[in-house]
Formats: structure tokens, C-alpha cells, sequence
């Protein structure tokens, strides 16, 4: 499971769907779900989970899209497996990975040092409490 600190600023609120915004060390991020918790808050401190099966990859993405979690991240480390492979990205908010099929790769011609647009759906997030040192 991948997580990135962030600190909640803002939340909106419609019967029981929440619809959140996140700064993760500046970089932004969308989130939405069902009867949020009391303990969160605008200004709580919080960590963004997301699986790794979550996590899209583009290279030289231009145009729009719908998700709203669309951000650059920089490739790592690629471990490769017959069929899937394991993308270690990195960028101002953190490290977290991305788990892509090997044709995918493949075809991206995705290498470490890429640059790469990350994008994750904000009905894929989800929070936990930040845990102080």
C-alpha cells in the first residue's frame, strides 16, 4: 500500500459523500468518500493510502482527463516479472509505486530516470491518521 503524508485543506460535504482536498508537500490531491470521520478535519494531518495496482502511468501526456489526481513523478528502480512489473516513482510528495503489466511497460518504454505523469482516482484514495515520531 502506498503512502503519502498530507494535510487536509478542504473538505466538502453533501448528505454522507465527502469530497476532500489533500496537500501532500505540494502536490495536490482529490479524494472522495462516505461519512468521513470525525478525527478529520480541515487541517488534520493525515496519511493517503492508494494501492499500487491504483496507480497509472503516462509518458508525454498531453489534453485533459477526468482524473483529478494528476501529477509528475520521476521512475526509480523497474522490477520486472513474467507477466507484471514494479515501478518505484518518486516526487516532492514522497516515494510509492505503481504495479503496470509487462506489456505496458513495454510499450511505454518506460526506463528508470523517466519522467512520468502519475495519475490515481479519487475514489481510490483513501485516509488514515498521521502517526507522530
Amino acid at each position: 500500500m502506498n503512502k503519502l503524508a498530507a494535510v487536509i485543506k478542504r473538505v466538502e460535504r453533501h448528505e454522507s459523500l465527502c469530497f476532500l482536498e489533500l496537500d501532500a508537500s505540494g502536490t495536490s490531491l482529490s479524494m472522495l468518500l462516505f461519512d468521513l470521520k470525525p478525527g478529520f478535519s480541515e487541517g488534520s494531518r493525515v496519511q493517503a493510502l492508494f494501492k499500487e495496482t491504483e496507480v497509472v502511468l503516462a509518458k508525454r501526456l498531453s489534453g485533459e482527463i477526468s482524473f483529478s489526481n494528476r501529477f509528475q513523478a520521476v521512475i526509480g528502480k523497474i522490477g520486472t516479472g513474467s507477466i507484471l512489473a514494479d515501478v518505484s516513482l518518486s516526487c516532492p510528495a514522497g516515494e510509492f509505486s505503481s504495479i503496470i503489466t509487462m506489456k505496458a511497460l513495454r510499450r511505454l518504454a518506460l526506463e528508470p530516470g523517466d519522467e512520468v505523469t502519475v495519475m490515481v482516482k479519487a475514489s481510490q484514495i483513501s485516509l488514515e491518521a498521521a502517526h507522530d515520531a
